[in-house]
């Protein structure tokens, strides 16, 4: 089968779903990705595996619907409504018969911008779009909201495989781990406020390592036993967090947050914002850490609550943690996205080529018309 995949910027997680496509499940790629973003500088991935690579310019888009129809795929594979190019290009396959799947990772709160979605989904989404893929329960109400009942699981799913560790956590450095860009949206002022008030009540306080960079950076810098690590690049994150024994992520607002299922995976404790929408997946509420309003104070009592943990207790959490995390990997990911696609493609193309069919009829019924002599007086 083949799959073009018009994406944004790429992302470990993402590139991991990409090769199982090619390599297990047999999709021959063709993928046009936007650059990354300057607060996350990774390293070039490896996409050996595309049949084509390109990333997205002025110059490849002037040719892109010549690159795609070239390229002739059975599916694609959008990372959002947001790109207008990538759109146009969708709508037009989809005509033909090319089954369509966006990417959602937004949550639904019932924003006013989200109700003028609902309202323009059937002029603007459904001729483009056949069906979502989406990280978890808060974004699968969203799509069924726009009108898409049925929509894919999955999206996100984090490469848990790299991040197990045979290393028990009781024997791993008391420290806490923030991961992410240090912006207002991550409510870093909030973590450092939290920290210090942690460092108040402790006896002997945990230190709080940072793994990100951003204009917020100095809201943490000098504050004891804050460590800054700076940007880590995917393939150093599994090492990182074996260093630590508790994700937090205080987020003001948060689609996802792959790094949950990772940390889990890695068998840390999480606390997380209930702004975070990968809390509905791979965290519970007292079983692998805490969910938290996005506010100082309670920040800070969750930190004090996981120190406190006695080893058996932080033992427990970090199983259960681990047992959460394995619900989605890239390659379960992929054998499903195939399984499903091969299924929704066959009939897309089978409603396609019937109305083809009746498109050819009815074309030969206008030419019989046309050609056929009308009845002359002779012949009555």
């Amino acid at each position: 089968m083949r799959i073009t995949i018009l994406w944004s910027g790429l992302a470990s997680y993402t590139v991991a779903f990409f090769r199982e496509l090619a390599l297990s499940q047999g999709f021959r790629i063709q993928i046009i990705f936007q650059k990354s973003a300057a607060e996350a500088p990774y390293e070039p991935f490896d996409l050996s595996f595309c049949e084509m690579a390109l990333e997205d310019s002025s110059e490849v888009r002037r040719e892109l619907e010549a690159l795609v129809d070239r390229f002739a795929p059975d599916c694609v594979l959008m990372t959002s409504w947001a790109f207008s190019h990538f759109m146009h290009i969708t709508r037009k396959l989809r005509r033909r018969g090319v089954y369509v799947i966006s990417a959602i990772d937004n949550q639904w709160r019932g924003t006013l911008k989200q109700y003028l979605g609902i309202l323009s989904s059937p002029l603007y989404l459904r001729p483009s779009i056949d069906t979502f893929l989406v990280t978890g329960d808060r974004q699968a109400a969203f799509a069924r909201k726009l009108g898409y009942r049925n929509p894919l699981y999955g999206y996100a799913a984090a490469e848990v495989e790299r991040f197990f560790s045979d290393i028990f956590i009781t024997v791993r450095p008391p420290a806490f781990l923030y991961i992410g860009r240090l912006v207002p949206v991550k409510n870093i002022s909030e973590l450092a406020k939290a920290y210090r008030l942690y460092r108040e009540q402790i006896e002997k306080p945990w230190n709080l390592r940072v793994a990100g960079t951003g204009s917020l950076v100095d809201e943490l810098n000098g504050i004891p036993g804050v460590e800054l690590l700076g940007f880590v690049q995917p393939k150093d994150l599994p090492g990182v967090m074996r260093a630590a024994r508790c994700l937090v992520l205080p987020s003001l607002w948060e689609p996802w947050g792959v790094v949950v299922q990772e940390a889990a995976a890695s068998g840390l404790t999480v606390i997380a914002s209930h702004n975070c929408g990968a809390v509905t997946a791979y965290l519970r509420d007292g079983v692998n850490g805490y969910i938290v309003p996005p506010r100082a104070e309670e920040i800070a009592a969750a930190m004090a609550r996981i120190s406190r943990a006695t080893e058996k207790e932080m033992l427990a959490m970090s199983q259960a943690g681990v047992q959460l995390a394995s619900l989605w990997t890239p390659s379960k990911l992929a054998a499903y996205f195939h399984a499903r696609i091969c299924e929704s493609t066959a009939a897309v193309q089978s409603i396609a080529a019937a109305r083809g069919l009746r498109t050819a009829q009815m074309d030969g019924a206008r030419n019989t018309d046309v050609d056929s002599p009308s009845p002359s007086a002779e012949d009555s």
